[in-house]
């Protein structure tokens, strides 16, 4: 007789050999709902039987899929959740064969059941993605509600109308403040004065406001981004002009404003779609980053005449050495600004101040304890903020990215890097190349740590949850769960 396994080695086989199962169908083309969704927040719930579904029914459910994913995409969710939620969705519905490709410009979805024509779908979704947590925390519950409480597609249809039709939660002058807001707490961490940090919520207002006027007028956004950054930079000499502020104090303000007209969260999904698999999605974004980065560059050249004959300490700027405990308030503060920046909700303001002290704890404690450069910091930092996210998502009832996104901008951006590789580089300044690369290594090592932190956080689910009864989707004809 062999001898018993203790417990936790006993749990850690019986995985193991679930894996390998799961992995040998994917190699012989016959993968289950089940492993398509396995690392999901929905990899515990079990499909009802799958059902015929007639061409005209299953047309309509992948109309709203399509509609669905768009909404997502333009929300700020990551590919691969919005991948997940189309067949999950689909998949409480009773609807099987299911194919889901999402590019940059455009998702498709195909019903392919056995001796049956295809029936292939698709819908333009755009080539740049936004953020606003409140739609995104809106689309997540929708999701939640089909596939664990049985919502039928009618009632979907009439859920996501709403949400599609639903105004931002906040005025737009309250979005404004939040912006301005964190302008304010980068500037500071960029060894900025009380007075540039004052200041630098006036800058990001003129700026936004400028960039809003040129959008409702058509004008491309790699225009509209030039054209803010060079009123970054033109207001940032003019104060320098009257005597407001010194150098430093100009650079610590323009770095604050600069970095939120960057594309960070963009390289933040590059990377992630990247290690995510999602080849296509991640090449798109590198293209659409490049052009961001060209439009800021195009900014600061438009109005470097005026930065000839500046002193040094404008052309330089670096985070300064703040305690550890203020350190921590402009992290939390950054956080609670973007997170209403973004749109989030009242209920979400918590979990972002939340995650922009757990953020900025991680990242100083890797600098300051383990002295480690840069990168590696931020990569710790991040994989603790997808940790966070990625445990406290199904109990939060928020999508772990909305609990994420404000704790990177309120500990995690690169601001001085970024302005001193680009004002550099417009000047022709030595030495402009380094700050850009540690700029973009730093922003995607933020990628790869929430990636690696949601991985973690999924498996401390597994954990928590094993021993407790399932939650099967409800099959078409019966709105009530079930118990697998």
């Amino acid at each position: 007789m062999s001898p018993r396994l203790p417990r936790p080695v006993s749990h850690f086989v019986a995985r193991q050999r679930a894996r390998q199962q799961r992995l040998r169908r994917l190699e012989q083309d016959e993968a289950t709902l089940l492993d398509r969704l396995h690392g999901t927040e929905y990899e515990g719930l079990v499909p009802p039987r799958p059902r015929t579904v007639d061409r005209s029914e299953a047309q309509r459910m992948l109309r709203f899929a399509l509609r669905l994913s768009r909404q997502l995409f333009q929300a700020g969710a990551e590919t691969r959740a919005i991948e997940s939620a189309v067949i999950a969705v689909t998949a409480s519905w009773g609807l099987d064969h299911l194919e889901v490709d999402i590019t940059a410009r455009s998702i498709q979805v195909q019903y392919a059941p056995p001796d049956t024509p295809p029936l292939v779908m698709m819908l333009v979704t755009g080539s740049e993605d936004s953020r606003d947590l409140q739609r995104l925390s809106a689309l997540h519950a929708l999701v939640r509600r089909v596939v664990v409480d049985g919502v039928q597609l009618p009632t979907a249809e009439d859920e996501l109308s709403r949400i599609t039709g639903a105004g931002s939660v906040w005025p737009w002058w309250t979005t404004v403040i939040g912006g301005a807001v964190l302008a304010a707490m980068l500037c500071l961490l960029a060894s900025g004065t009380v007075t540039a940090t004052l200041l630098a919520p006036a800058v990001l207002v003129v700026q936004n406001r400028v960039g809003w006027f040129l959008s409702r007028t058509g004008l491309p956004s790699f225009y509209v981004t030039a054209v803010q950054t060079a009123v970054v930079v033109t207001l940032s000499m003019l104060l320098i002009r009257v005597d407001v502020l010194d150098g430093a104090e100009a650079a610590s303000l323009a770095a604050g404003n600069m970095v939120l007209l960057l594309p960070i969260l963009s390289v933040v999904s590059l990377a992630e779609d990247a290690i995510s698999g999602f080849r296509t999605m991640a090449a798109a974004r590198v293209i659409s980053v490049g052009m961001f980065l060209a439009a800021m560059v195009s900014g600061v050249v438009i109005v470097s005449a005026l930065l000839l004959d500046t002193d040094n300490d404008v052309r330089n700027t670096a985070f300064r050495g703040l305690p550890l405990a203020l350190t921590l308030v402009t992290a939390a503060v950054g956080a609670l600004g973007n997170a209403v920046f973004m749109g989030g909700a009242a209920r979400l303001l918590p979990y972002a101040v939340a995650a922009g002290v757990l953020g900025g704890l991680a990242n100083q404690g890797a600098h300051r304890v383990l002295e480690l450069p840069t990168p590696m910091a931020i990569l710790i930092a991040a994989t603790f903020l997808g940790l966070f996210g990625g445990a406290l998502s199904p109990y939060a009832r928020f999508p772990a990215r909305a609990m994420i996104v404000p704790g990177i901008a309120g500990a995690l951006l690169p601001g001085p890097d970024v302005y001193r590789s680009l004002l550099q580089y417009s000047l022709g300044v030595p030495g402009a190349g380094g700050y850009a690369v540690s700029a973009l290594v730093s922003t995607a090592a933020i990628g790869a740590g929430t990636v690696l932190g949601r991985t973690l956080g999924a498996g401390a689910q597994r954990q928590w949850r094993r021993g407790a009864p399932q939650v099967a989707l409800g099959p078409a004809n019966d709105p009530s769960p079930q118990r697998a």
